[in-house]
């Protein structure tokens, strides 16, 4: 089931949602497909470094304070 994703998707409930948002996403990824679209809408988009798709576990000092950070905006 989640697999097959949501209707509607993720990104389209981000997009929407009236409250701030920020997204995270590996630097070494590259720039996020769509950023510009996101933040259009409203939403920081912040590249974490060293780390992977759990950005949370792979680089916790990193989460915490781009996470810190986007509460206290």
């Amino acid at each position: 089931r989640l697999a097959r994703g949501t209707r509607p998707t993720m990104r389209e409930l981000l997009l929407d949602l009236k409250i701030p948002r920020t997204y995270l996403h590996p630097e070494a990824d590259g720039p996020l497909p769509g950023a510009d679209a996101l933040t259009a809408s409203g939403v920081s988009v912040v590249p974490v470094p060293d780390c992977g798709h759990n950005v949370m576990l792979d680089n916790p000092g990193a989460f915490v304070r781009a996470t810190a950070a986007a509460l206290a905006d």
